[in-house]
């Protein structure tokens, strides 16, 4: 071999490896979807003649590096128009988690931890109070949700994986 086929041949290599590397930049979004992970808040209205609706957080579909890996934490925000709604209080299951609630004006904040995973989808449970019973199913369009956190008991922070769905409305 001649020292220029020598030299095409590892050039061809070099051009071969970085055409397969994953050259996405800061920020960018992979074309190729991995496990679908979805936030959603779900939204239960007041029943007829009473004022308190429920809004559950839940998290689906995630799954760590070697897919058997559980949410151990999150931190979230829902956020709600106070013309429309009142906090009222935490309602989340009893499922072993430590959970931290704080509530301020138009916004309730939510930590939690649960030392080997979540097993239901329902990470948080909140109550509020519809300022107009015949509008509750109105105030769910005023509910957001942004997680600041969300990792996996692997350690693997997936919140850049999730995608944040729009309030459901249960009937």
């Amino acid at each position: 071999m001649t020292s220029g086929s020598v030299l095409a041949m590892a050039m061809g290599f070099v051009l071969v490896a970085t055409a397969c590397r994953d050259t996405l930049g800061e920020g960018a979004v992979s074309p190729l979807p991995s496990a679908q992970a979805t936030a959603q808040l779900v939204f239960t209205p007041a029943v007829a003649g009473d004022s308190v609706i429920t809004v559950d957080v839940r998290v689906s579909g995630l799954s760590g590096a070697d897919n058997t890996a559980k949410a151990v934490s999150m931190t979230a925000a829902v956020e709600y128009d106070t013309t429309q709604l009142r906090y009222l209080a935490d309602a989340s299951p009893s499922d072993g988690a430590l959970r931290a609630v704080n509530a301020a004006r138009g916004r309730v904040m939510i930590a939690a931890a649960h030392a080997t995973g979540f097993t239901s989808d329902v990470f948080a449970r909140v109550r509020f109070v519809s300022r107009s019973v015949a509008r509750s199913e109105q105030a769910a369009a005023t509910l957001s949700l942004q997680l600041s956190e969300l990792h996996l008991s692997d350690a693997t922070d997936i919140r850049d994986r999730l995608t944040v769905l729009p309030t459901a409305v249960l009937k």
